[in-house]
């Protein structure tokens, strides 16, 4: 990706040193207010997802149950969630169906990649978005593939995704004329779609897949119908990789950039009743820069992003993966089998923050950039308060409050030697194998007074579960 006019306006946050940006004033101590009483929005059980590009399916013995890693992995992400396939790649992909002597070159997906992920999400219980070449395919390509994508997933199949990207089609991919539109976009995905249509009757879409043009997306919702089943943009924190002023300082900064985009997301969600998603998201653009997308660091973003975005309203978040980039929550172990990047405690902290689970308000006394808190009320009523220091020096010492009284307390932390630290990494003193197996060590009791203080050591994480349990 190529995001031109990406990050305008904050351009100035590259020459900020480290002491200004993570200052001591927010470590020095504050307090969170949890209302644990009001109830606010709930977190779809699917949230969690993966976003992989579509030449991944050029192998189908990547996502298949024969790859134990891969299954075990994702599986400890979550027992539901979403798989996305499509990405840049997909302008390259050709389908050979089973009766198709096609053998041209680019990426050919073939009925058995199909069989292999659809047989992999059946075992994981997970859904699918599944991107269709819109850039350099046909609509009669497309209906072919879509038809027998359909047939195989069947329920497991969330929704179609005709295109990738299609803001940049002209400028950053050079795969239209300029100028290319919203108009000239929306023409020719419904030609897509009605090519789908004829043949896969009850075909569901998601859209547009935009990279950054926020305003192309109210015109396509109009213009798909009924039709679409979930809207659909991308986001990366900055970039791109490799650019002098990328750094673990611009990251850990960027949950601001976001928020209007959020707030965006869930205006149009309300307008029209459909759900969004944030399909395609991590650190770094272009595939991530090693020392930032794929240290501690990146952990403690990728957890407050979640957070955001479930705030929003969001029916949940696609992290971009592949063996190849710096980013990836997922990563390759060389001969042996997969392994969690740093990304990937940031969503097991996650999963395990909001299984069955709602949000509930929780309230910094003193807001600022480096500490933010989140709570969530779980069926069994545990309360699960997460802290996030992002200061890379100071210990925040954190007072929690809340409405109700509880029992007991415990925490599990979130920690490594470093924000730089790319292993090591632990939650609650384990670290995750390369079959997806983590079960807690070290939970800390906390003696619970009501109002009682938590240390969260700089760059890490602590999540404070206070049960009710033995309370008469």
């Amino acid at each position: 990706m190529n995001r031109r006019n990406f990050l305008r306006g904050v351009a100035g946050l590259a020459t900020l040193p480290m002491s200004r940006a993570y200052g001591a004033v927010a470590s020095l101590g504050t307090t969170v207010v949890v209302d644990d009483i009001r109830l606010g929005r709930s977190i779809p059980d699917d949230f969690t997802g993966l976003s992989y590009e579509s030449a991944v399916l050029a192998s189908p013995d990547y996502f298949s149950p024969a790859n134990l890693s891969i299954q075990g992995l994702i599986q400890g992400l979550g027992p539901k969630g979403v798989l996305r396939l499509g990405g840049n790649s997909s302008e390259a992909t050709f389908w050979r169906g089973p009766s198709d002597g096609h053998k041209g070159g680019g990426i050919v997906i073939t009925p058995a990649a199909i069989d292999a992920v659809v047989a992999l999400l059946a075992s994981l219980d997970w859904r699918l978005i599944y991107g269709l070449n819109l850039a350099r395919g046909t609509p009669d390509a497309a209906a072919d593939e879509a038809e027998y994508v359909a047939r195989v997933a069947g329920h497991r199949l969330l929704a179609f995704e005709i295109g990738n990207e299609p803001d940049g089609f002209a400028s950053w991919r050079g795969v239209r004329p300029r100028p290319y539109d919203v108009d000239t976009f929306v023409a020719e995905w419904k030609r897509f779609r009605a090519a789908i249509v004829a043949r896969v009757p009850d075909a569901r879409f998601a859209g547009p897949a935009i990279a950054n043009q926020q305003g192309w997306i109210r015109p396509f919702i109009d213009a798909a119908g009924d039709s679409l089943a979930l809207v659909t943009r991308h986001y990366y924190a900055d970039g791109p990789a490799f650019a002098p002023y990328v750094s673990l300082a611009r990251l850990m900064s960027s949950a601001p950039n976001v928020e209007p985009i959020l707030a965006d997301m869930r205006s149009i969600s309300d307008r029209y009743g459909l759900p969004f998603r944030i399909e395609e998201t991590n650190s770094i653009y272009l595939e991530g820069q090693p020392g930032v997308s794929d240290s501690f660091a990146a952990a403690l973003w990728g957890l407050e992003l979640m957070f955001q975005v479930a705030e929003a309203g969001g029916a949940g978040v696609n992290f971009h993966a592949g063996d190849t980039k710096a980013y990836t929550p997922i990563g390759p172990r060389e001969g042996g089998p997969h392994t969690a990047g740093p990304l990937y405690y940031g969503m097991l902290m996650f999963k395990e923050a909001t299984q069955n689970a709602t949000l509930v308000p929780a309230r910094l006394s003193a807001p600022s950039q480096n500490a933010v808190a989140y709570a969530t009320k779980s069926t069994d009523d545990t309360l699960n308060v997460c802290l996030i220091n992002k200061d890379f020096e100071h210990v925040a010492r954190v007072g929690i409050e809340t409405k109700q009284n509880f029992a007991s307390a415990s925490l599990l932390r979130l920690a490594a030697p470093s924000a730089e630290a790319k292993t090591d990494i632990t939650f609650a003193g384990s670290s995750v194998d390369g079959f997806g197996k983590w079960s807690p060590r070290q939970i800390e009791s906390l003696r619970w007074r009501r109002s009682s203080v938590v240390e969260v050591p700089a760059a890490s994480a602590v999540m404070v579960k206070l049960s009710r349990r033995g309370m008469s």
